[in-house]
């Protein structure tokens, strides 16, 4: 349970028609796919409600970035109260599981199509390092992210909806069109592209916690191809939490949405042998 769920969610009087969940891991390509349901006709987005519940908040995890006081009062309740108080058809909520997992209420879950993002480790590691060098295991976001799919899956009795970041990648139009299925919305090819990479303008106390995060989304006008894979060196002292990445990755990727392309399905691209390397 929650640390909030005993509150509940608001009841915003059915204002919301659809809400659609998000959970991920770091680095996983999760702001890009936010993006392409910013581009919709129907949706209005809500990004990562949870940060300030976790790093500022009055039942906050972490005091990495400090003291916020325009957020220390801010819980679970709160940032339930900003996704069921959009008023548009679709709300579309973006969060790192790490950050909402011990806030969102089953109330809240119950009522969103829940999904999950997901990237080998070999990718996310390289990535949140130089962002954030002494991340935590929670942080590196896959021990919370198999924790929530299986409240989601097998306590609430959710279908599994799972995207495999690279594959999106690769296969942007294809994967979006087989997510909008299983969310039970029509495609619009208005996701595919936009002028602007911005999801919204970030405060000044959210350099830190935002902004520094999204710089290649923010530049880009699509979604962007994967790099070619590269061999990475495992520090020793994270090799245990990488190995156990690994493992949720492959328990999760089985139940990704494909990506089609003239009638063959693609299953995600298995990596390269990775190698832990002592120094």
């Amino acid at each position: 349970m929650s640390q909030d769920s005993a509150l509940g969610a608001p009841d915003t009087g059915g204002r919301c028609t659809q809400v659609v969940g998000l959970w991920a891991v770091p680095r996983s390509v999760s702001t890009a796919f936010e993006k392409t349901f910013a581009c919709r006709t129907d949706t209005d987005v809500v990004h990562e409600p949870f940060t300030d519940c976790y790093y500022f908040g009055p039942h906050r995890r972490s005091h990495r970035y400090g003291d916020l006081s325009e957020s220390a009062s801010y819980d679970g309740r709160a940032a339930s109260e900003q996704v069921l108080s959009v008023a548009a058809p679709v709300v579309f909520v973006k969060d790192l599981a790490f950050q909402a997992g011990p806030y969102l209420s089953d109330d809240l879950l119950s009522r969103a199509v829940n999904t999950f993002i997901i990237r080998h480790p070999k990718r996310v590691l390289p990535s949140l390092t130089p962002l954030k060098p002494d991340f935590t295991e929670e942080e590196f976001g896959y021990t919370a992210l198999h924790a929530l799919f299986t409240r989601v899956v097998e306590e609430l009795g959710h279908p599994p909806v799972v995207v495999e970041g690279d594959v999106f990648r690769r296969h942007p139009e294809a994967v979006l069109r087989h997510y909008c299925g299983r969310v039970r919305l029509p495609f619009q090819r208005s996701m595919l592209d936009w002028q602007d990479g911005r999801i919204r303008r970030w405060s000044e106390g959210e350099e830190e916690s935002q902004a520094k995060w999204h710089k290649t989304l923010e530049a880009s006008h699509t979604i962007l191809p994967p790099d070619d894979d590269a061999r990475i060196v495992v520090p020793p002292e994270r090799r245990a939490q990488y190995e156990r990445a690994v493992e949720i990755y492959e328990e999760l990727t089985p139940f990704a949405v494909p990506a089609s392309v003239s009638g063959a399905a693609l299953e995600p691209a298995r990596p390269v042998a990775s190698r832990s390397v002592a120094t």
